[in-house]
């Protein structure tokens, strides 16, 4: 579903990712381990469209990659959620994965409101998916 082969990150003359070569069946679920500096942000940057790779390629479902937008990863099902340090503490977990991207209704068919109700769902039906529960 995701192919990385031979990536590279640089920043002027520091080497941030070198030779990144990464496959993601559809279905699973990976885990970037390592010590800071190790890139691990860098490359899921790349992923979510945020950031452009200085060298390599990626596929996504077969097609090659050249546009590097988050709105654009987010249409081909690529979604990121930061660390902790990344979330408002004073949201839920449901509001959090929406956040920037909130779901709206018309009331009265003219003012927006945020639809509570459907991103809750959605974002169980999403961490369900990975085996997270949220409580109620």
């Amino acid at each position: 579903m995701l192919r990385l082969h031979d990536v590279h990150r640089r920043f002027g003359a520091i080497e941030a990712l070198r030779s990144i070569n990464l496959t993601l069946n559809s279905g699973e679920v990976l885990a970037l381990l390592g010590d800071n500096g190790a890139g691990k942000s860098t490359l899921i940057k790349i992923i979510a469209g945020a950031m452009a790779p200085s060298s390599g390629t990626i596929q996504f479902a077969g097609a090659a990659v050249t546009r590097f937008d988050p709105r654009y990863a987010r249409s081909l099902g690529i979604e990121t959620i930061y660390q902790d340090l990344a979330l408002a503490e004073n949201l839920d977990a449901s509001a959090n994965i929406f956040l920037g991207r909130e779901q709206h209704r018309r009331m009265f068919g003219l003012l927006p409101v945020l639809a509570r109700s459907s991103m809750r769902r959605a974002a169980i039906a999403a961490l369900e998916s990975l085996d997270i529960h949220l409580p109620d």
